[in-house]
């Protein structure tokens, strides 16, 4: 018997997952929320540019309450929208629908999850008896899940360093490219990253869930962040970036351990392809993207995670491949060690070469 699926999100992301929850024979989409009106109405196939599924998406979610759903795929954007995001999950949760989201970033670790958010979140689980995971990239799988698999081959740790490394060159979110990470502005631009307290709200959750598992106590944390120019204009997809403002930008969050940076996540992400006259890190190989977990210790070692192609789908994955794993997970907010091991079980037929 499917797992049958609410989908929310038609974005970069989300529309990956869309595919993938279409094209598997153990998953059966039964609605589908968009944010935009001029989707609402439409089949979901149609918004893929594929086959009609029969599902006819829409921007009410009451619509979608009553469906007897198993779980709702959330893809939706958060950003600068948490709170209301936030309450788009309690009636599902309520009525039983196990809820898996890419985007709420808020809960990558239950245990520091902010008490308000956390008690909905409960309060609505317990109602339903159901579960509520978030998957993420980075923050997420890539920061925390793939970072604690790494960790089996280490002996003595001195410091945990998690990096995002590549081209951001192809992305159109324009005030988020601008103002959260500061790329086409000016140096000594305050990002809102910085300005906010975005960046710690991000990815303090991974900090404190490699913390916790490793049993360290995490004293304080500091931010760095600097950026990088070109002395001609280049296009992006953000538009035309002026000479000597941000191409690239190269952040460091570090979680202090006794004075020390202790859990370190960096991120070196650029718009071009044209060198830069800094020696900061890239990726290893021919990949435009790739995730490094670094290791100082003994041993000293570094996995790194290239993305040759197919980014978007490598993103939404691990919600799509958690679904049997948080649908029979115990009720509550869950972390990534409350789950089994997960994995993709769709193995390439003949049929399909």
């Amino acid at each position: 018997m499917p797992y049958r699926i609410i989908h929310c999100g038609t974005g970069n992301v989300g529309a990956h997952a869309l595919r993938s929850i279409i094209g598997n024979p153990e998953l059966e989409l039964v609605g589908h929320y968009v944010s935009t009106p001029d989707k609402a109405g439409k089949d979901s196939g149609e918004l893929l540019g594929v086959e009609a599924t029969g599902v006819i998406a829409t921007n009410n979610w009451a619509d979608l309450y009553d469906l007897k759903a198993d779980c709702l795929t959330y893809f939706g954007n958060t950003i600068a929208r948490e709170k209301e995001a936030i309450n788009d999950l309690p009636p599902f949760l309520e009525r039983g629908v196990n809820v898996i989201s890419f985007a709420h970033f808020s809960l990558a670790h239950a245990a520091t999850t902010p008490a308000d958010e956390r008690e909905i979140i409960e309060a609505a689980c317990r109602k339903g008896n159901s579960s509520c995971f978030f998957t993420g990239m980075d923050p997420g799988w890539a920061t925390t899940d793939l970072t604690i698999a790494a960790l089996a081959v280490a002996d003595k740790i001195d410091c945990v360093r998690v990096c995002e490394l590549g081209y951001m060159g192809t992305y159109d979110a324009d005030f988020v490219m601008r103002e959260y990470f500061g790329f086409g502005q000016q140096p000594g631009f305050e990002p809102l990253f910085v300005s906010g307290g975005f960046l710690q709200q991000m990815w303090s959750p991974t900090t404190k869930k490699l913390a916790e598992i490793l049993d360290v106590e995490i004293h304080d944390h500091k931010l760095t962040y600097e950026t990088a120019c070109l002395d001609h204009d280049i296009e992006a997809g953000i538009g035309t970036v002026k000479a000597g403002t941000a191409v690239v930008v190269r952040f460091e969050f570090q979680a202090l351990h006794n004075g020390k940076p202790f859990i370190i996540v960096e991120h070196v992400d650029s718009i071009t392809k044209d060198p830069i006259d800094k020696d900061w890190k890239t990726p290893h190989g021919p990949t435009e993207m790739a995730y490094r977990i670094e290791i100082e210790g003994s041993p000293k070692f570094a996995v790194e995670l290239g993305l040759e192609e197919d980014a978007a789908t490598l993103a939404a994955m691990p919600v799509i491949n958690s679904i049997a794993a948080v649908c029979g997970a115990r009720p509550g907010l869950l972390d990534p060690l409350d789950i089994p091991r997960y994995w993709s079980k769709r193995v390439r037929t003949a049929q399909e070469t």
